[in-house]
């Protein structure tokens, strides 16, 4: 009878040592599988995110400037009236007087202006200084009036002349060309001072039209113009 009660207390002792460990199995099982899925719930999220902030950054428009806001508006260059050119600086004076009469605020300025083309006749540059001083007394020698050119680009070169107009350089250089030289033509433009009477600016709304009709007829060939105020510096 002992052995069977000692038999039974064994069998139970092992039955319940046996439960307790399926059941603390079975809790670590159910705890790694919390911890897988809050992982992988945790994992989806993020992949989520990762994706809506590559949609929103997709989607995002730049901001479109508003017309006017910051653009720069150009610059218009100021104009400045001008009556000339007077042939004579007293001529000028008298138009002065006229102009400061009538309260407009204006002075007398030289322009220097490019009038027309000249036809320059000339040989070609020597080698020194020397050799066209040589070719010099040859020409000057043979009646053809000439100097040497003492700068620039043609520096050393013998100059034949400066020409108003192309037919009188031409004819010359067939004449020289005749006597066994090779001359060239160039053209260069010509620049003289113009005598002129500047209005400052926005004194020439002063005058009406009829009274300006009034001044410009009364004197010989005068001419009213409007240049960019920054090119009639004068010189």
């Amino acid at each position: 009878m002992r052995w069977i009660l000692i038999s039974l207390l064994v069998v139970n002792v092992g039955v319940f040592i046996y439960t307790q460990s399926i059941l603390a199995v079975g809790e670590n099982v159910q705890q790694a599988a919390a911890t897988t899925e809050l992982d992988l719930k945790t994992a989806s999220a993020s992949i989520t995110l990762l994706i809506e902030a590559k949609r929103s950054a997709a989607n995002i428009q730049p901001i479109a400037a508003v017309p006017g806001s910051s653009r720069v508006k150009p610059v218009r260059p100021s104009l400045c009236t001008l009556v000339g050119p007077f042939s004579r600086l007293l001529l000028a004076e008298y138009f002065l007087e006229k102009l400061q009469s009538l309260g407009v605020k204006s002075e007398i300025r030289s322009i220097v202006v490019v009038s027309k083309l000249g036809y320059w006749l000339h040989l070609a540059p020597e080698k020194s200084r020397k050799r066209a001083l040589r070719r010099l007394s040859e020409l000057q020698a043979r009646g053809i009036d000439s100097y040497v050119i003492p700068d620039g680009t043609l520096a050393n070169g013998i100059s034949l002349g400066m020409f108003s107009s192309k037919s009188r350089a031409q004819i010359m250089k067939v004449a020289i060309e005749s006597k066994g030289y090779k001359p060239k033509i160039v053209d260069v433009p010509r620049e003289q001072k113009e005598l002129w009477v500047f209005l400052q600016k926005g004194e020439a709304a002063k005058i009406g039209d009829e009274k300006w009709v009034m001044l410009i007829s009364a004197e010989d060939l005068l001419q009213k113009r409007q240049n960019v105020c920054t090119d009639l510096a004068s010189r």
